[in-house]
């Protein structure tokens, strides 16, 4: 028989039970506020955000289309492989719901065990800190912008929306304005809309009612889902509608309940690697065969593609998770870990980036113009983001982490 200690050693029982008494002394399981009031963090999951903005980018940046790369002498099998890889990298937004569900459910778990109660005023303070200055500035720099460059310039209809956090809703309505930097906030209005009613729910809610909720939850997207595909929606009503896009968000939840309290997550490396493959995979499939974001997606592809979308995120994010104290030390790389914690400034000027290098090569026809835009534009958005991050998110964190955090949480400070 075998004995798991708290470490998650293996030790062997002795025949005996009064010999194993006398050889093994086995720690008593520390108490529930001893784990919980430890500082929460996993260096992985800020180093994976980079991997996961790398998605968006690419999605965005690098031509979507079979012919594109046909007309540049590339085999029409190759061709498909490479248009299938970028489609399926607009899957990368759904490890960010799971992310920001799974780490908010635990955060708040643990503020109500420790505490015996949720502090409202400074869950809503603590989001307003980390995401409203540079999502505002973001949206007032696109304003400024749209004096010089006609393509940022949107409606009333539009800047309103994203101003009150509803961004997604008039994209699913009215359609995206595609050239426009604040194209990418849809999401983080969408997860503000979450930030803003779960606590509310959480608060008062046993772990159990949590997980059915979130059963709820993934059982009322595939209806939303259903009702608009029936409707004939396009791709846009559906890919921006929250309640369309509320599986990853349950599958978080779900996640942090199963695992709540847990100091470590451990797996070898063959499971690791599986859930990696297994992952990819599926979004592969969901790229090549699902067209979610067609102008009229079939009726199978929408139902079976949001599901399997938001399964191959889990599957990464396990495959993650607890990694860089499992055989994979790179994941804590101090490089990846920051660029991770840039992240939300990647995203937010990463548009722009790309409509900055476009502007100066626009007259450049060398071979591998094209090649030399992109990598500009990735300059550009990594040193936007850098500026961002230095002077005006981290005022903004040291006060949040200073003021008003509850549970520690995050890497420590220097």
């Amino acid at each position: 028989m075998k004995v798991l200690l708290a470490d998650s050693a293996e030790v062997r029982r002795p025949e005996s039970t009064s010999l194993a008494l006398a050889q093994v002394e086995i720690p008593p399981l520390p108490a529930p506020s001893a784990v919980l009031s430890k500082r929460f963090y996993f260096p992985e999951l800020d180093a994976i955000r980079i991997f996961l903005f790398f998605g968006v980018w690419a999605y965005h940046a690098v031509p979507r289309q079979d012919h594109y790369y046909v007309e540049h002498h590339i085999p029409q099998v190759l061709a498909s492989l490479i248009t299938t890889a970028i489609k399926t990298c607009m899957c990368s937004l759904d490890v960010f719901f799971i992310l920001s569900a799974f780490l908010i459910t635990e955060l708040l778990l643990r503020e109500r065990a420790l505490r015996g109660a949720v502090d409202l005023k400074t869950f809503y303070v603590r989001r307003l800190l980390r995401i409203w200055p540079l999502y505002f500035f973001a949206i007032a720099l696109a304003a400024f912008l749209s004096l010089f460059d006609r393509s940022q310039t949107v409606g009333w209809s539009y800047a309103l929306s994203f101003l009150f956090f509803v961004g997604n809703w008039i994209m699913a309505i009215r359609g995206s304005p595609r050239a426009t930097m604040i194209v990418p906030l849809w999401s983080v209005s969408f997860e503000e809309q979450f930030y803003l009613l779960w606590p509310l729910v959480l608060r008062r809610s046993s772990l159990r009612t949590i997980r059915r909720i979130a059963i709820g939850l993934l059982v009322a997207a595939p209806l939303a889902r259903l009702i608009l595909l029936l409707k004939h929606a396009g791709g846009d009503p559906i890919w921006f509608n929250s309640f369309a896009r509320l599986d990853s968000i349950a599958c978080g939840i779900l996640l942090a309940v199963i695992l709540h309290g847990r100091a470590t997550f451990r797996l070898g490396l063959p499971a690791r690697m599986s859930l990696l493959v297994l992952g990819v995979s599926a979004w592969m499939l969901v790229g090549r065969y699902c067209g979610l974001l067609d102008p009229a997606p079939a009726l199978a592809g929408g139902m079976i593609g949001y599901p399997l979308m938001s399964l191959g995120g889990v599957a990464i994010f396990l495959s993650v998770l607890g990694a860089a104290q499992d055989g994979f030390p790179f994941l804590k790389n101090s490089l990846l870990v920051h660029l991770g914690k840039i992240s939300f400034g990647l995203y937010a000027f990463h548009l722009l980036g790309l409509r900055f290098s476009a502007y100066l090569f626009a007259g450049y026809h060398h071979a591998f113009g094209w090649t030399l835009s992109l990598l500009l534009s990735l300059v550009i958005t990594l040193l936007l983001a850098a500026a961002s991050f230095k002077w005006l998110e981290s005022p903004f964190l040291r006060l949040k982490q200073n003021r008003f955090t509850h549970v520690p949480s995050g890497a420590p400070s220097p």
